[in-house]
């Protein structure tokens, strides 16, 4: 059984799924998105573009991370680069592509969401960025790879894709076809995912 995870590091309740969809007892396929772009498309609006809704989702994630037991310290100087536009646009749904060509997803995946939600890392600078990858070890060559016009064209072939599939926002989850928008409803998804396996046994 499969749960394909569709998520950008530029969400909070992104954030807060990742740190769970390994509990769902499936084979997680990650799908990176750009999802300011997928937003702009379908005419939806990003929550740091609608105060009343920011003040909200900062409330209720904590409420969700105290539920998990996760570290939640948002890096307020790298969510304000990027929304001041100083960071490349979508740069960390890119470096997660090229992790996946380096073969070192799952470690970049989780640094690149720590480091937004949970920790303070510089990636709005180049120096920051090269000091990131000496941190956790992992080979500079992840941004140039990132910057590359595959990765881009890849990126934008993962946005047409979810696009679509119905996708408006993220987290967004798709077991058996069917779609679960939020981190809420991660419980429907551990839902759909036990039936389909007993379904499977039977």
């Amino acid at each position: 059984m499969q749960v394909e995870f569709v998520y950008d590091y530029r969400s909070i309740y992104a954030y807060l799924a990742n740190t769970q969809v390994r509990t769902l007892g499936a084979d997680i396929v990650f799908l990176a998105v750009d999802i300011v772009s997928i937003m702009e498309k379908v005419n939806n609006q990003p929550s740091p573009r609608c105060p009343p809704k920011a003040r909200y989702a900062r409330v209720d994630s904590e409420r969700w991370a105290r539920l998990y037991g996760v570290p939640l310290a948002p890096n307020e100087a790298l969510l304000s680069a990027m929304r001041d536009g100083h960071l490349p646009n979508a740069l960390l749904s890119r470096a997660a592509l090229a992790a996946r060509r380096l073969e070192i997803f799952e470690p970049v995946n989780n640094a690149l969401f720590a480091a937004v939600w949970a920790g303070s890392d510089d990636l709005a600078t180049e120096k920051g960025r090269l000091l990131f990858c000496e941190k956790h070890r992992f080979p500079a060559s992840l941004w140039h790879i990132a910057d590359s016009d595959d990765i881009v064209a890849e990126l934008t072939a993962n946005n047409a894709r979810a696009l679509a599939a119905g996708v408006f926002g993220v987290p967004t989850f798709f077991v058996g076809g069917e779609m679960f928008f939020g981190n809420d409803r991660l419980g429907f998804v551990r839902d759909k995912v036990a039936a389909s396996q007993a379904g499977d046994k039977s």
